[in-house]
């Protein structure tokens, strides 16, 4: 076995849709818990409200914690910063520098760009003593647990030309530079944990392979963003997660049901959402 390879799991606190009969939130956002012996990761936040609702339910914790990663810097993914922050005195947040700017979208009934990015500035995490540990470089943050940085994008994806940034000529359009995952190593293989995947499924397991030596991946859970890509992008995916190996995919969030069927379809019995309350282990 893998020395770096730990009895993992992981809990999905914050999705779309939920575990009937739980009592819990469904809210449009991604927050999962990583439990690997005593260290204890939060990934993502949701947008605030789910996350404090659904850990009562489910009658885990948020303090404390080891750290807090951010997938990138959009307000469905850290609206609950501030609160677990608060919750974790001094907690450090592993984050893409670019997490912490602005992010903008304008949707067709929107008169004006709107500001999508973090809800709270750096001021409300300084009465935490949260501490930002900023890189868009690919870092073990723990052992056996790598933050991915930036994704080259090999593959071209069609971008969602309704997300912007703001430069000193107006706008532009935002590829989400700040996109990151989690790779974990283990006892069943590498664990593929994603917030969003703006940066696209295949180039990240592309960038996962050329930085980690990794050619084959036991499981993918979360976000896919497959939900607002072209339709061929969905077979690409599919068929790159089935050249790593992958016998589990649980996709969540933004990978949409119709992504979600195609997925199903392909997986069978190695298929399972991801929605709030869902626990895997491996």
């Amino acid at each position: 076995m893998n020395r770096l390879a730990r009895a993992t799991k992981i809990t999905i606190l914050v999705d779309n849709n939920v575990t009937p009969g739980l009592g819990l939130l469904p809210e449009h956002g991604f927050s999962a818990l990583v439990e690997r012996g005593d260290c204890r990761i939060l990934f993502d936040t949701g947008q605030g409200q789910a996350i404090r609702r659904n850990s009562e339910a489910l009658g885990i914790k948020l303090s404390p914690l080891d750290a807090v990663v951010l997938s990138h810097g959009h307000y469905d993914h850290t609206g609950g910063l501030l609160h677990v922050a608060e919750m974790n005195p001094g907690v450090e947040v592993v984050a893409h520098p670019n997490a912490l700017g602005s992010h903008l979208v304008k949707r067709e009934t929107d008169v004006a760009p709107r500001e999508i990015g973090i809800p709270h500035g750096r001021e409300a995490f300084a009465a935490t003593g949260a501490r930002f540990r900023l890189t868009a470089e690919l870092e073990e943050i723990f052992e056996g647990v790598w933050f991915t940085g930036s994704v080259p994008r090999k593959y071209d994806l069609k971008a969602d030309g309704q997300l912007l940034i703001s430069n000193p000529g107006g706008t532009t359009q935002d590829i989400i530079p700040d996109d990151a995952s989690l790779v974990i190593s283990t006892p069943s293989g590498h664990v593929l944990l994603f917030g969003c995947a703006h940066a696209g499924v295949r180039n990240i397991l592309e960038h996962v392979r050329e930085k980690l030596g990794i050619r084959t991946i036991h499981a993918v859970v979360g976000g896919t963003h497959l939900g607002f890509c072209e339709p061929g992008e969905t077979g690409a995916a599919i068929r790159a997660l089935k050249d790593f190996g992958v016998k589990l995919a649980a996709p969540a969030h933004c990978t949409g049901d119709a992504a979600s069927s195609v997925i199903k379809a392909h997986f069978k019995d190695g298929y399972r959402a991801a929605c709030a309350g869902t626990v895997l282990e491996f």
